[in-house]
């Protein structure tokens, strides 16, 4: 879909969505319509798209959680947590939500998101296009009835997403939905914890979340390390620039105020007025200077070229966990529209992905 960053100034106090609170950090993909909006949060999809990686080990689908809110004539669902499920398999007969299974996702949401309850579910068909089909329809009525439910299809291999909702007892693709940023810390917690942690058993319960938090307390803590160096070092950077200018600054002072007086001396040599010393007044002096051509004095040397050429030097970034274009270009420029930018500085186009750890080129914006 055509992603489209989000112009604020559009809304109106008494559109359909009045009385609902809508995040101011967002992007439009697609161009949604209606009265009924989908936002998912930036770390959702980050998680989604890992599961959907073709290289990647995870289930094919999961279980989406948010909650709903309704305005005076419109309804905002907002998707705010994600859980890989087990049970949707890649032949969707074999799929089923019994009991037992929704008895472990409700123990999950419980204990990752426990302010939020289930909106929907996420379904990934490598190279099956996003359209439903019978049995598609069919898990999602009999499993996640109701008309604020959402169904989040994604095709890697085709590089393709939808989101679908009911309208009149049928899946309607929506025409599109945005995506926002906010601290969403219980979903980067579960991305950590979820790199191989289970979810405790009860016998283990208060022994294993003793573990998870002390090793999500290490983690917390050399992040801050981490992030009070590239601090430390940002200072330390600017500081030496500054020097770097003064230095250059005051050289360049001292070097064309010797070519000067050179120049000037061999000009008044030339015309037999070299017998000033410290003992001629000044006004004689200054009669005597103005003699001289202004471009014989002229500093060949522009000390704006200088200070552009330290602002320009390259500046890098250490790319976190859960970390994507859109969530860079809004850190370090406070706005998701650099994005472009920042592929063309690192060589990157649309299907190359970033890693935690990577260092990137941060462009100089003018």
């Amino acid at each position: 879909m055509i992603e489209i960053v989000y112009d604020k100034d559009k809304d109106t106090k008494d559109d359909i969505f009045a009385g609902i609170t809508l995040p101011k950090n967002i992007r439009q993909v697609g161009s949604p319509a209606g009265n009924r909006r989908i936002y998912i949060e930036d770390y959702v999809m980050t998680y989604l798209k890992q599961l959907a990686d073709p290289n990647s080990s995870y289930a094919r689908g999961a279980i989406l959680v948010g909650e709903s809110k309704k305005g005076e004539r419109g309804e905002a669902i907002f998707i705010s947590g994600a859980l890989a499920a087990q049970n949707l398999e890649l032949d969707l007969e074999e799929s089923t939500f019994d009991d037992e299974t929704w008895g472990t996702i409700y123990k999950e949401v419980k204990a990752y998101f426990p302010d939020l309850s289930v909106v929907g579910w996420f379904l990934s068909r490598m190279g099956f296009s996003t359209e439903v089909n019978d049995m598609i329809l069919k898990l999602h009525v009999d499993n996640f009835s109701g008309d604020d439910k959402v169904l989040y299809i994604m095709d890697s291999l085709e590089n393709e997403d939808a989101f679908y909702m009911i309208d009149h007892n049928y899946l309607c693709r929506q025409s599109g939905y945005y995506i926002y940023y906010a601290r969403n810390e219980a979903m980067q917690n579960f991305m950590i914890l979820s790199k191989g942690d289970s979810v405790p058993e009860k016998d283990e319960e208060e022994y294993q979340d003793e573990a998870v938090l002390k090793n999500y307390r290490r983690i917390m803590e050399e992040r801050s390390k981490t992030s009070k160096l590239e601090r430390m070092n940002q200072k330390l950077y600017a500081v030496c620039s500054f020097m770097a200018v003064a230095v250059l600054g005051l050289g360049i002072a001292v070097f064309s105020n010797y070519k000067m007086l050179g120049k000037m001396e061999s000009y008044l040599a030339e015309r037999g007025m070299d017998q000033i010393n410290v003992e001629t007044p000044a006004s004689e002096v200054s009669v005597i200077a103005k003699t001289v051509p202004k471009k014989e004095i002229t500093t060949e040397v522009s000390l704006g070229r200088v200070k552009n050429a330290v602002e320009n030097l390259p500046k890098y970034y250490t790319v976190q966990n859960g970390d994507t274009l859109s969530s860079i270009s809004f850190k370090m420029y406070n706005s998701v529209g650099y994005v472009e930018k920042l592929m063309e500085a690192n060589g990157l186009n649309e299907d190359d992905q970033i890693h935690e750890g990577d260092k990137i080129v941060i462009p100089t914006i003018r």
